[in-house]
């Protein structure tokens, strides 16, 4: 399976996941121990549009984003969603690279930081509102890899918490989650 079709399957999952946050789950605590799911819904929405804008070879987009957990955040997310999978669907988008975060990354990179926000974040806010983030095993699996390498280079950075121990039963998805330092029971 290619990044570009796991972040297509995975920006659907994650799409039904906020279709089903109402807005009484918004002040509940989430894996991502700083933030509620008002606070994580509103960096994985604001997270769409920086993505697309990279995938794009922008400049890198800069600014306050806006409350995207207020009335119709569903409908907004499922839109900067879509725009997320065109972008990232476009011809030569894997190649060079292009503005991430505090500088240049490559491309192929950059739409695999894409693929761990989606999943990782999107099972963060189903884990917190009762729900599940539903996965097929090809796009669980691409995600794992990705995620665990990112675990694995970003424990010293405070990007994830302390690894947690993982059950020989866990798929590699949620060994990946563990080594994110998330519970995924």
């Amino acid at each position: 399976m290619s990044l570009t079709e796991a972040i297509s399957k995975a920006a659907d999952a994650a799409k039904a996941v906020v279709a089903g946050i109402t807005p009484d789950q918004l002040e509940l605590p989430t894996p991502c121990t700083d933030w509620d799911v008002r606070a994580l819904g509103n960096h994985l929405t604001g997270f769409l549009p920086y993505s697309a804008n990279a995938a794009r070879k922008g400049p890198a987009l800069e600014g306050e984003a806006p409350d995207f957990t207020a009335e119709g955040w569903s409908d907004t997310f499922s839109g900067l969603a879509a725009d997320l999978v065109a972008a990232w669907s476009e011809d030569g988008v894997m190649e060079g690279e292009t503005a991430f975060g505090p500088g240049m990354l490559p491309a192929e990179y950059a739409a695999g930081i894409t693929l761990m926000e989606l999943t990782v974040h999107g099972w963060d806010l189903a884990k917190a509102t009762g729900q599940e983030l539903v996965l097929d095993p090809a796009t669980a699996e691409l995600a794992a890899q990705v995620t665990a390498q990112a675990a694995a280079g970003g424990k010293d950075t405070g990007l994830f918490g302390p690894p947690v121990e993982a059950a020989e039963h866990f798929d590699e998805f949620q060994k990946s989650l563990a080594a994110s330092g998330r519970t995924p029971t």
